[in-house]
């Protein structure tokens, strides 16, 4: 492993407690890989098993019903690990991941991590904390599904990316990624059509703006009441 990478390793959240031993164990035992915008990393009902740890871009997680929609989990940044959801059995990936800005990737086949954990039992922490991490969002959409409308359902998404990709701005907290109308309406469980007219309807209330496609919440507290929208 180059030593660019290594010293990435470091910099990450993830790693930033574990000895330089222990970095030289997943260096040894890892690869890294290039994805432009677009690719598949694996699809849903793929069995390899591997490790992943996203070093730098954006992935999104989802899933398609029968019918072909897709429902997307959740969008990964600079520092999350995943995979991880199919490591502790035999069943296949639940989920497809897709590379939605230019991303580099360290991999790790689960038989090497599993050799890695054996050493160093605190590694295995690391991986239960990603798995925690998906079940508390898994359980947040499932409440918002269930005690929201589509208007809350947006607003609960605009407050969890402005804190994943937040930046603050003069005129407020821009979210730094671009999503299209129907990827927001996949990651809310709503149609298109919905998603246009809550985000007009934002945009007129004064909620947000949107400059080079991208989405500036312009008042939290409003859109903190949309939060409370329930049937």
């Amino acid at each position: 492993m180059e030593e660019p990478t290594k010293q990435c390793l470091k910099d990450l959240i993830v790693f930033q407690n574990l000895e330089s031993e222990e970095l030289e164990m997943i260096c040894q035992k890892s690869y890294a890989k290039h994805y432009q915008k677009g690719e598949v990393i694996f699809f849903e009902n793929d069995s390899v098993k591997k490790l992943y740890l996203l070093i730098n871009g954006k992935v999104k997680l989802s899933m398609l019903s029968a019918e072909g929609k897709e429902k997307v989990l959740t969008i990964l940044q600079e520092g999350d690990i995943f995979g991880e959801l199919s490591l502790f059995d035999e069943d296949p990936h639940p989920l497809t991941a897709e590379v939605i800005q230019e991303a580099r990737l360290l991999i790790i086949p689960w038989k090497d991590m599993e050799q890695i954990i054996m050493k160093r039992p605190s590694m295995a922490i690391k991986i239960i904390e990603a798995l925690s991490k998906k079940t508390r969002l898994l359980t947040s959409q499932v409440r918002e599904l269930v005690f929201q409308d589509a208007a809350g359902r947006l607003a609960s998404l605009l407050s969890r990316l402005a804190e994943d990709f937040g930046r603050e701005i003069g005129e407020g907290t821009v979210i730094d990624l671009v999503l299209t109308h129907q990827e927001i309406a996949n990651l809310i469980g709503s149609s298109r059509v919905t998603v246009t007219k809550l985000i007009n309807r934002f945009i007129d209330d004064g909620m947000i703006t949107i400059k080079k496609r991208k989405i500036i919440i312009k008042d939290f507290e409003s859109l903190g009441e949309k939060l409370q929208t329930i049937f």
